[in-house]
């Protein structure tokens, strides 16, 4: 979840613009571009993700540890996003999410030589954040060009755990009715992130066949196509960056850890318009973990303890959101 604020954030900012130049003025047709990409951006979002088992392998200090299954994985999300001062030229918002993930551990095997003992178990995790952002609104070169610095903090139950932030702009390069792109960059302020500073690519074309191409790098390729009278499919991958803290009374270890994780999802999205900013969504494809490891809390994610190999698995997802901002019409997402 650390990391989802970040790529989300970082793409918001895109979006920002592309909503800035079309209409510098109107703050909530601004707004429901940014929502109309993004769920997580709308006021008011839940969504609950189930996967099917899938078999893994883990390392502990580069050692073969332990492998098993995990069955029973579902995860639980609530965000919210609310604004705080709205100016013509400048905003502040404030946002906020909780998750609870549990999963069963089954068929647990030792891969060592140590003679250790391990039994199957069930976790239950809760991560929860919150963010306050400011954007401010300009052009450079003649172009849209947006400022966004954001302060983060995040924990679990027992407590606030870290706090981090970024800087950034974006700045769109081409808009006009078929295309729109935009090109920008944010600075992370956190010790643990593995990379000082990102890239951000925004990319939107639409088609005369009515499919559009939306890819906002690195969080999302999509190709997309409005169906029926107030429905939205998209097919394509996305990249979801997730995670909780560890509690360990274990002696010799930290007292609290950082499990984060790197996983794509790739396969079919629908969303339906219901009335009265009132949106559904349901997914269903093959989530990947590529990147799953155990860290100290506040160091680099290059420096951990432990890590996990998982093989891929099916999944589905059904959420919905509140948009006060989104457009009372037939469509169930405005273009």
């Amino acid at each position: 979840m650390k990391k989802t604020l970040f790529l989300f954030s970082s793409a918001l900012l895109c979006l920002n613009v592309s909503a800035q130049e079309a209409e510098p003025t109107n703050k909530q047709k601004f707004q429901s571009a940014i929502a109309d990409k993004f769920p997580f951006a709308r006021v008011f979002d839940v969504k609950y993700t189930q996967y099917l088992p899938k078999d893994f392998e883990s390392k502990l200090f580069d050692e073969d540890f332990i492998e098993g299954r995990i069955k029973n994985q579902s995860k639980l999300n609530i965000a919210a996003n609310l604004p705080v001062i709205m100016k013509p030229k400048w905003n502040v918002t404030a946002s906020a999410a909780y998750k609870y993930e549990h999963a069963d551990i089954d068929q647990v095997v030792g891969l060592n030589d140590l003679g250790q003992s391990f039994s199957n178990h069930s976790y239950d995790r809760h991560y929860i954040s919150g963010a306050l952002s400011f954007t401010y609104f300009s052009t450079l070169f003649k172009k849209p060009f947006i400022y966004n610095a954001s302060v983060i903090t995040d924990g679990d139950e027992r407590a606030a755990q870290r706090i981090k932030g970024f800087v950034g702009g974006t700045i769109v390069v081409k808009a006009n009715a078929k295309t729109k792109i935009a090109v920008g960059a944010i600075v992370l302020i956190d010790p643990a992130s593995p990379v000082p500073a990102a890239p951000v690519f925004t990319l939107e074309h639409k088609f005369n066949s009515g499919w559009i191409i939306d890819i906002i790098l690195p969080q999302r390729a999509f190709i997309k196509h409005d169906i029926f009278t107030n429905g939205r499919l998209y097919l394509g991958t996305e990249l979801i960056a997730d995670g909780f803290y560890l509690n360990s009374t274990q002696p010799g270890f930290a007292k609290v850890y950082d499990y984060r994780q790197l996983e794509t999802r790739s396969g079919a999205t629908y969303e339906h318009w219901f009335g009265d900013g009132l949106i559904g969504t349901f997914k269903v494809g093959l989530a990947n973990v590529f990147n799953s490891r155990v860290t100290e809390r506040g160091e680099s994610t290059n420096d951990y303890i432990l890590s996990t190999t998982q093989n891929g698995t099916g999944y589905f997802s059904v959420g919905f959101s509140y948009n006060p901002f989104t457009k009372r019409g037939n469509k169930a997402v405005k273009q």
